[in-house]
């Protein structure tokens, strides 16, 4: 029996960029462009089910040309693109998770407090990320974040992480363990909207790429297909 294609689209939260998105709309349309190339044969959104019939009713609103899209990377690209393709709806599949027993910010304070090297250590990670991401061009952005090497040096920050707290006081694992509980209930969600013959493309947020990749491809249920091809240069 043939297995479901997957492909990770990481993405960059567009609504937090409402300037790239109003100036560069061109560059959206080539995005979707693109990836009509590869051809989904469903396209899944990192939202809840939680809000799938609101989901549901905006996207048959965008195609009635009643709903002008919002900054959110779902209405810009992944609702640009089922209407080109023509399909019925987008699939949530998000999960709910309470990320705050603790927040990223106490695992920071933590680290800042009681063990300042490390957290010297994450800040220098991210200064690299921040500099491989610092590039305005849209179509550059949704490039890099997919690119193997900057997944890798994403997943040393969690990895860093995990190393705050003590033996007492787990405080990183215990924000990861919410991490990868979302992460692992994401991947669930996919598999559970794949049929045999899928071509699934999943637009998430680039933080998510390493360990969906990881739980997909661990599963052995699927074919794992690369974005990069696809990505105009």
């Amino acid at each position: 029996m043939s297995k479901p294609e997957v492909m990770l689209l990481g993405t960059f939260h567009m609504a937090m960029e409402p300037q790239t998105v109003n100036e560069q709309q061109d560059h959206i349309h080539t995005v979707v462009e693109a990836f009509k190339k590869y051809n989904p044969t469903k396209i899944a959104v990192e939202k809840s089910f939680l809000i799938e019939e609101e989901l549901d009713r905006k996207y048959r609103e965008f195609l009635s040309g009643e709903l002008k899209p919002t900054y959110d990377e779902v209405e810009q690209i992944a609702f640009r693109l089922a209407h080109e393709l023509e399909h019925p709806r987008v699939y949530p599949v998000d999960e709910v998770v309470n990320m705050n027993t603790p927040s990223l910010n106490q695992v920071f304070e933590w680290a800042k407090e009681h063990q300042t090297e490390l957290f010297q250590e994450i800040l220098e990670v991210q200064s690299k990320l921040k500099k491989m991401e610092n590039d305005e061009d849209l179509l550059h952005s949704l490039s890099y974040i997919n690119r193997p090497d900057y997944i890798q040096e994403l997943q040393r920050v969690y990895m860093k992480l995990a190393k705050v707290g003590d033996r007492q006081h787990q405080v990183g694992v215990q924000w990861l363990k919410q991490w990868h509980h979302r992460d692992l209930a994401i991947s669930a969600n996919i598999a559970r909207m794949a049929g045999p013959q899928d071509r699934i493309l999943v637009l998430i947020g680039g933080d998510h790429l390493h360990l969906l990749n990881q739980f997909l491809s661990d599963s052995g249920d699927f074919i794992i297909q690369s974005p990069l091809p696809y990505l105009p240069k």
